[in-house]
């Protein structure tokens, strides 16, 4: 409740020194002036607590919120209380074009006498490596 109180005496101050020493604190008397209106604003409206308890501050949590629209629901039903069953992994269709996977299967092939692998550099680098065909996350062992 002291926020608005504070600015307004600012804005009285930078008043007074626009008439004692320069014009250019007009400025910031302007700016202070504008934040006084909202927050006067603020402690008038009954539409959001938070800003009616909170002026100017309470503005900060729509900056602050989750981004995305998907994020922010499951936050507000969480936060309510709600039963919430979110997918473990994807929600993407990888069964379309563009996705590679494997698939077990009960009937394995022999292993290769040589691992499948892809030298990475040519002749002319000076430390090539090989790199594995098919690699495993990491994710894969703990999930």
């Amino acid at each position: 409740m002291l926020l608005p109180l504070f600015v307004a005496l600012g804005a009285a101050g930078a008043l007074a020194l626009t008439w004692a020493v320069s014009p250019w604190w007009w400025a910031a008397a302007a700016v202070l002036l504008a934040l006084t209106a909202l927050a006067v604003r603020d402690l008038a409206q009954r539409r959001h607590a938070v800003l009616r308890n909170r002026p100017l501050l309470g503005h900060l949590r729509f900056l602050l919120r989750p981004d995305d629209r998907d994020v922010r629901g499951l936050v507000y039903e969480r936060a309510g209380g709600v039963e919430v069953e979110e997918p473990f992994g994807t929600g993407l269709d990888l069964y379309g074009d563009g996705y590679e996977y494997l698939e077990p299967s009960m009937r394995p092939v022999e292993m290769p006498d040589e691992p499948p692998v892809v030298r990475v550099g040519g002749p002319d680098c000076t430390q090539p490596y090989d790199m594995a065909l098919l690699n495993v996350s990491a994710m894969s062992f703990g999930a």
